[in-house]
């Protein structure tokens, strides 16, 4: 059996926690027609939502004192501000990292929620962002170019 990855010999754990939000969106090409974008994204091209699932796996060694490698509690708060609270109930088309022409996929929006929350969880601590849009559909992401 592998060991786990190590930091400075202590054993790296990684933690993951789930959080929901519902958003609408809608796939268009700026310059096309209603038909032209229709016939590119199907049902795709009107405005519909989801309710996704977003899975944030922090790694990191665990803390002799309290037992976790994360305090729960910041986590749901960093989340919760920077990724929640910017996306739910929220038409997704609007946002400005989407401008005209940028598709709100689901890979695009995890790679906007990544780009949120690296710079306040760090490198050596986000591991991965899981997207669900729905039940059979997820995108992982773990910050490659």
């Amino acid at each position: 059996m592998p060991k786990p990855k190590t930091t400075l010999g202590v054993p790296s754990v990684a933690v993951t926690r789930r959080f929901t939000f519902s958003a609408a969106h809608r796939y268009a090409r700026p310059e096309w027609s209603d038909a032209e974008n229709r016939a590119h994204f199907g049902p795709l091209a009107s405005i519909h939502g989801h309710t996704y699932t977003l899975e944030v796996t922090v790694r990191g060694p665990v803390d002799p004192r309290t037992g976790m490698v994360v305090d729960l509690e910041e986590l749901k708060q960093v989340v919760g501000a920077l990724v929640i609270a910017r996306f739910d109930h929220a038409y997704v088309n609007d946002d400005p990292a989407f401008p005209p022409g940028t598709q709100p996929t689901t890979e695009n929006l995890v790679r906007v929620m990544w780009g949120l929350l690296i710079a306040k969880l760090g490198p050596e601590r986000l591991a991965n962002l899981r997207l669900w849009e729905d039940p059979t559909l997820y995108v992982d992401y773990r910050g490659e170019a």
